[in-house]
């Protein structure tokens, strides 16, 4: 194989899994690094349990990720004639049979054999009686197939990561490839479909090496070259045991409805269980340049969910505001109306050097994207405990608001950061009043920023928020708290 062409094939059974989105991830990474095709199979042979809404959930979290298949996705559900002739055509070369056992009678043999301390498996029974179709033992017509694997010597397979991995055929069983119903099994149909899409590189988690001899028989009985083997570490949780949903096991998309950008999301996941120096943050462009086998590492990586928030956080501070205020349109149904889209970004741009989450953004934003007064509660405002004090502040307010109004008269501009008047000028502008008029600057701007900002805890400093707010707006604002 000259190309490289690897694949990400889940089972549309539940949600797309975050341990899931990582193994994509490596698949793409290492695509994407050599020139080469990233392709989607989806595995809905088990019929009982594949949904429709689970295979959408993929492929819509792939799309939000950006790993998209280069071809079309392949679908096992269409397939089950194709894979039933190739199980036919191994019985004919006598590299596999028909097993007309039933599931007591396998399960019963399993049975004495770990009481007999012997390693469960199945005892061959059928394996050397070349049943024809519909011509088992005692009128049976309900048969499965079953792989003829070698009783001796040794299977074995070089991974990427792992070095020569070798089996004992005597371990192994005569494992099922097409159950009595006629559903195919994963291991028999994993190489037929890899065949097909003509697989060079199969990257998937370590919970399949036990798989791989299995699909190493297939391969052979096909006379098929076999793909490059590469099996990531498991995730496991801060307590170093396979990860649950206490400790960040969930869905791909619970992470975006949490407000986690696709690039932090990936920079985070690629970090379990590779790494590039000393670096921590990359780009998309940055991961595909980097990666490489000979940095995974073998044993499991440690999901550690603060470390996933700080990585987020820094994504959102390289984020254009552009960027970030149309994911939170699009996936918070975060809207407004009487402000202008560049007065929304000014504000996400002071915003998201402070937060870890985009769903924080829309209740940072949501008072100070209306025109206009809002309506807040003023009482515990130290003012009202001195109200002298309260009547000199107000009057500090008044000569800002006066003198302030006067240079959006003179320049004809609706606010005054389009006035040449920013952070530095309205700190020393606050900073000259509070002292003219004998006050802390804190007791001067506290009723200002409570008004302004709408809000009690706001992540926008006034000194930054008043040169970018409408002038009309902080008319209203400082109307309100005079008034009050």
């Amino acid at each position: 194989m000259s190309s490289v062409r690897v694949r990400f094939a889940p089972s549309p059974t539940g949600w797309l899994h975050i341990g899931g989105v990582r193994v994509s991830l490596f698949n793409y990474l290492y695509a994407k690094k050599l020139g080469g095709k990233f392709l989607m199979r989806i595995e809905d042979t088990d019929t009982d349990r594949s949904e429709k809404q689970y295979t959408d959930d993929i492929l819509s979290c792939l799309k939000w990720l950006g790993m998209e298949s280069d071809e079309p996705v392949m679908y096992q559900s269409n397939r089950g004639a194709i894979y039933q002739k190739i199980a036919d055509d191994l019985v004919a070369k006598g590299l596999a049979y028909r097993c007309f056992c039933t599931t007591e009678e396998v399960e019963k043999t399993r049975e004495e054999m770990t009481k007999a301390g012997k390693k469960p498996m199945y005892a061959r029974t059928c394996r050397e009686k070349n049943y024809a179709a519909g011509a088992g033992p005692a009128g049976r017509t309900s048969f499965a197939i079953r792989a003829k694997f070698p009783l001796t010597g040794t299977t074995s397979f070089t991974d990427l990561i792992r070095g020569e991995i070798s089996f004992q055929n005597t371990d192994l069983d005569d494992f099922v490839m097409i159950r009595s119903n006629g559903v195919p099994t994963y291991n028999f149909v994993v190489v037929v479909d890899d065949l097909e899409m003509k697989i060079s590189h199969v990257i998937r988690g370590d919970d399949h090496i036990n798989n791989t001899p299995k699909q190493v028989y297939i391969y052979d009985a096909l006379k098929a070259e076999k793909p490059l083997f590469a099996h990531l570490p498991m995730i496991l949780g801060e307590d170093k045991k396979k990860l649950s949903k206490r400790n960040g096991e969930t869905s791909a998309s619970a992470y975006r409805k949490e407000g986690f950008l696709p690039d932090g999301l990936l920079n985070f996941l690629v970090r379990l269980g590779w790494s590039h120096g000393d670096q921590e943050v990359f780009t998309m462009d940055e991961m595909i340049q980097a990666f490489g086998f000979d940095h995974v590492q073998v044993t499991g990586a440690v999901f550690n969910p603060e470390k996933l928030l700080w990585i987020n956080g820094e994504h959102i501070k390289k984020a254009t505001p552009e960027k970030l205020l149309g994911i939170i349109k699009e996936d918070f149904k975060f809207s407004y109306a009487g402000v202008s889209d560049s007065y929304v970004q000014a504000l996400i741009t002071h915003l998201q050097p402070k937060i870890k989450l985009l769903k924080e953004l829309p209740d940072q934003l949501k008072t100070l994207c209306v025109p206009g007064a809002v309506r807040v509660d003023g009482s515990d405002l130290k003012w009202n405990k001195v109200p002298p004090q309260k009547a000199k502040i107000k009057e500090a307010i008044q000569e800002f608001y006066k003198d302030c109004s006067d240079v959006i008269a003179k320049h004809g501009k609706p606010s005054l950061i389009e006035c040449g008047i920013g952070h530095d000028e309205i700190n020393a502008k606050l900073h000259d009043i509070a002292e003219k008029y004998g006050l802390k600057l804190g007791e001067f701007t506290q009723p200002m920023r409570l008004f302004v900002t709408g809000q009690a805890n706001c992540n926008i400093g006034l000194f930054d928020l008043l040169p970018i707010m409408p002038w009309d707006t902080v008319t209203a604002r400082l109307s309100a708290c005079l008034q009050s």
